[in-house]
């Protein structure tokens, strides 16, 4: 991904793979064949299915880019900010707007990554969910979690906050009404330790 002139420019890395292409000999070799109808037949089935799996690596590189930018369509608030503006994303979303099914989203992001201005994260990270706020806006579980670790860099080390006051500090000042258990189930994905454990002597 290319940021040019505020804009993002989604390219997909092939690296070092060639293009396909269908060899200029069986056209040479169909011509060749056309006095044997057998031979000329297993050379044009072959013919055709060379020409059926390079359409459709086509079509699967397509999908994927239209997929991509879909996604950072959504999410630019990402590319510009970081995770911490990350968006609630569900794949049913990014499939209606392609006009796929969301089987066909699921494992074309699979086993890939986009190196974004923020750093290398997998595609399946842009699909979280949300949490609604006190004004009725979506905040994702990725941006809370990037508050509740804020929060927590920044509390007094001698008198660590417990889940509960985060969650409390999280309803005051960012209207995300969060549950105790929910800041918990965060706190522990992000491989922060209990206030016990947090506490400086």
């Amino acid at each position: 991904m290319l940021e040019v002139d505020g804009n993002y420019e989604i390219r997909l890395e092939r690296g070092n793979v060639p293009d396909l292409r269908v060899s200029g000999d069986i056209v040479k070799l169909l011509e060749q064949a056309k006095t044997d109808e057998k031979v000329y037949q297993f050379l044009e089935r072959k013919y055709q299915s060379a020409r059926w799996f390079k359409e459709a690596i086509e079509r699967r590189r397509l999908t994927l880019e239209k997929i991509c930018r879909a996604i950072f369509d959504r999410q630019r608030d990402f590319l510009d900010r970081g995770p911490s503006a990350i968006r609630p994303l569900r794949m049913q979303e990014i499939a209606d707007e392609v006009g796929v099914h969301i089987s066909t989203v699921s494992r074309a992001i699979s086993g890939k990554y986009a190196d974004t201005p923020r750093g290398i994260y997998p595609l399946k990270y842009f699909f979280v969910g949300g949490t609604v706020t006190e004004d009725g806006e979506f905040e994702s579980q990725t941006a809370i979690k990037e508050l509740v670790k804020h929060i927590i860099a920044g509390e007094d080390p001698k008198n660590p906050l417990s889940d509960e006051e985060i969650g409390k500090m999280l309803a005051a000042k960012n209207g995300v009404p969060i549950a105790r258990r929910t800041v918990t189930k965060y706190r522990k994905a992000l491989n922060i330790p209990a206030s016990s454990q947090r506490k400086v002597y």
